[in-house]
């Protein structure tokens, strides 16, 4: 349902059937189903065959995407994100999982629990996106303060233009003010700006950011 004038969106789902549970397909099935998978998404409805879906992808080698949707109990997105080799999460997760006001201190400290991780981003609606990039290094450089880095990419950032733009740090040792430290780089991506008229219904763009997320992530 679409609220029209203010745009806002509403999804109702009522459940038909019984949600399918682990028992419902044999590990020798569910191997074959995963057998030529690149990639495997989850989001986490359906908690428990996720789980299953996502422990035998990990078996297998396959990396795995978790959106890590804020309806989802804690308790069942630890065991997702233990798994995980990407995140995506929409902009008050972050604070709402770390207790971190600070968004790129957040992440940071996202990806410090979940050390599998290689990337972690949060949408940020009509702001884009922030995009925190792990790489494995040992280097012994001094680290450099997150919020300080974001501030720094925010700059550069040229608000006056329509097109989706993105602008990177270098890669570097990142600390979060004693929330740990990574190597990595963050990552800054503006939206497209669409005049009010011509929006009319939102329906879909969680999905199309994750679609797009995935068919990047295959690029690579």
């Amino acid at each position: 349902m679409v609220e029209t004038q203010h745009l806002f969106m509403s999804l109702l789902i009522r459940k038909r059937y019984p949600p399918m549970v682990p028992c419902d397909i044999s590990m020798s099935n569910l191997s074959a189903a995963l057998q030529d998978v690149n990639l495997l998404y989850l989001d986490g409805y359906s908690h428990e065959m996720a789980l299953s879906v996502g422990k035998q992808a990990d078996l297998m080698k396959i990396p795995i995407l978790v959106d890590a949707e804020p309806e989802r109990t804690k308790t069942e997105l630890e065991h997702l994100l233990d798994l995980s080799s990407y995140i995506v999460c929409s902009g008050k997760f972050p604070e709402k999982w770390t207790s971190i006001s600070c968004i790129p201190s957040a992440l940071l400290e996202i990806l410090v629990q979940y050390p599998r991780a290689r990337f972690v981003i949060a949408t940020l609606g009509e702001n884009g996106c922030m995009m925190l990039e792990r790489i494995e290094d040992d280097s012994g450089i001094d680290a450099v303060d997150i919020g300080n880095v974001a501030e720094s990419l925010r700059l550069k950032v040229h608000k006056d233009d329509n097109l989706p733009t993105c602008v990177s740090s270098k890669f570097m040792r990142l600390s979060g003010r004693g929330h740990g430290t990574i190597h990595g780089r963050l990552l800054i991506g503006t939206a497209e700006k669409i005049p009010a008229p011509e929006l009319v219904d939102t329906t879909g763009c969680g999905d199309a950011f994750i679609g797009a997320v995935l068919y990047g992530r295959r690029l690579l």
